[in-house]
């Protein structure tokens, strides 16, 4: 049962890089793009960190936005392109918001 336990362990941490990597200038760049276009439609939201993972072998990042709005917590689900043309394009998804008394995300 070690055994198993220590394979499943190596593999996942060798297969970790072919899942994607973190880019912080994309992150950087989408949350400024972001509170840019959400300060107009929603003033109240701050968005805290973005998250993004880029596939090794593709262009689209799948990221995660966090915002507060008063006192809820919550994330957009986005997801970003960079075209060969160095622009990026991104479309955010329904949010998910934070559930206090339960300390899991669900549907805002």
């Amino acid at each position: 049962m070690t055994r198993i336990l220590l394979l499943l362990a190596v593999a996942g941490i060798a297969a970790g890089p072919a899942f994607g990597v973190r880019d912080p200038g994309l992150e950087k760049s989408l949350k400024a793009d972001m509170v840019k276009v959400f300060k107009k439609k929603a003033p109240t939201l701050k968005f805290t960190t973005v998250n993004c993972t880029l596939p090794v072998n593709g262009t689209t990042a799948h990221c995660k936005a966090y915002f507060t709005v008063r006192s809820t917590k919550g994330y957009y689900p986005v997801k970003a392109t960079i075209h060969g043309s160095g622009a990026l394009t991104w479309t955010a998804q329904s949010p998910t918001c934070l559930n206090a008394t339960t300390k899991k995300y669900a549907a805002c």
